[in-house]
C-alpha cells in the first residue's frame, strides 16, 4: 500500500478532508521528504520548529535524527494524526495553535517553547560534556502557501538565536525570497532574506508530489540566519516604510516614490546624505541602501519606538 492509500485511510477514519482555504496539500515524496531533512543537516544536538506538520511525515524522519522537535499544528483534526505517526518518539513535542499572533508576530506561547527547549538541550549537552557542540535551533517545515510570506519575515527579526531554515514554498515565495534589485519578484521579502541570511533555492517540487494537487509549483528554500544582534540591528520597520513606499509605486522615481515618507525632511535632502541618486528607480536599490533609508527614517523625531523587533 503507498503513501497515499494510507494517508486517505487515515483521513477517512478521522472524518477529514484537505482544506484548500488552509494549505493542507500533504507532501507524499519520499526523495523530497528525505532531502528536506538532509538539506537541513540536523544532528542531536538541534532543536526544530515544524510548522504545520499534519500527517506526520516530515515530523518522523526529523525525529529520527535525534533532534528535538517542536511540531505546532493550527487544525485540531489533523493533529492527532501526527501524534500517531511519531509515537514512541520521546523527543517530538506538539502545540495545538496558529504560528503567527497577527501577521507582523510569531505566537509567543511557541516562542517560549522554543527558548524552554534550547535550555533543555543545552543543559543535556553540557551534563554530557561534549566538547565543541552546542544546541542549535532550526526550522524545517512544509509551510502552509498563506503562511509563508508573513512566517519567514517574522522569523527574520526574530529575537531566538535561529541557525538554518529549510521551507517548502509556493515557487513565486522561494523566488521572490532570493530575488535580486532590479527584477519584477525583488520585495521588502527579498529584502529582509537578503540583509538577515542567506537564502537559495536548492530543488524546485512539481504539483504531483502533493495531495492534493496544488495549481503551481513549490521550491525547497534553505536559509542561514545571522546571529540575533546582526538580524535586531537592522531598521526592520523603517525597511517596512520605505519598501512600502517604493514598491507600491514602481514606476515612480525614488525622489517622487518617497514623497511624504520622511515628515521632517525632504526627499532629496534624504537621499543625498544617503548618498543615492534621487531620479533612479527605487526597486534598484540594494538591501543595505533600503537598510541605510530605513535608519534615517526611523531616526525622525518620534519613529526609534516603531523599530520592529
Amino acid at each position: 500500500m503507498g503513501i497515499l492509500e494510507k494517508l486517505r485511510i487515515r483521513l477517512n477514519r478521522a472524518g477529514i478532508k484537505p482544506s484548500t482555504r488552509r494549505g493542507q496539500n500533504f507532501l507524499l515524496d519520499a526523495n523530497h521528504l528525505a532531502f528536506m531533512v538532509e538539506t537541513a543537516r540536523l544532528g542531536p544536538n538541534d532543536v526544530v520548529l515544524e510548522v504545520g506538520p499534519g500527517s506526520g511525515l516530515l515530523t518522523r524522519r526529523l525525529a529520527l535524527t535525534g533532534c528535538l522537535v517542536l511540531a505546532v499544528e493550527l487544525d485540531r483534526g489533523l493533529l492527532p494524526l501526527a501524534v500517531e505517526e511519531t509515537a514512541g518518539l520521546p523527543n517530538v513535542f506538539f502545540l495545538q495553535g496558529d504560528i503567527l499572533a497577527g501577521k507582523n508576530a510569531i505566537n509567543p506561547e511557541i516562542l517560549e517553547k522554543l527558548a524552554e527547549l534550547l535550555g533543555i538541550k543545552r543543559l543535556l549537552l553540557a551534563g554530557e560534556a561534549v566538547e565543541g557542540r552546542c544546541a542549535a535551533l532550526k526550522c524545517v517545515s512544509n509551510l502552509p502557501y498563506s503562511a509563508g510570506t508573513p512566517f519567514v519575515m517574522n522569523l527574520l527579526s526574530s529575537r531566538l538565536p535561529w541557525h538554518t531554515g529549510v521551507f517548502l514554498l509556493q515557487r513565486e515565495v522561494a523566488e521572490r525570497i532570493c530575488a535580486r534589485p532590479g527584477g519584477k519578484d525583488y520585495g521588502a521579502l527579498s529584502i529582509g532574506s537578503a540583509l538577515a541570511s542567506a537564502p537559495a533555492v536548492e530543488r524546485i517540487v512539481q504539483p504531483n508530489c502533493f495531495w492534493p494537487r496544488p495549481n503551481v509549483e513549490s521550491a525547497v528554500v534553505r536559509m542561514e540566519f545571522l546571529p540575533p544582534a546582526e538580524r535586531l540591528a537592522l531598521p526592520w520597520a523603517g525597511m517596512r516604510r520605505i519598501a512600502s513606499a517604493v514598491f507600491g509605486s514602481r514606476r515612480k522615481i525614488l525622489k517622487n516614490a518617497l514623497k511624504g515618507v520622511f515628515a521632517s525632511r525632504e526627499p532629496g535632502d534624504v537621499l543625498a546624505e544617503a548618498g543615492l541618486d534621487p531620479s533612479c528607480r527605487g526597486e534598484t536599490l540594494t538591501p543595505a541602501e533600503f537598510a541605510k533609508l530605513g535608519m534615517l527614517w526611523e531616526a525622525e523625531p518620534g519613529k526609534r519606538e516603531g523599530r520592529a523587533r
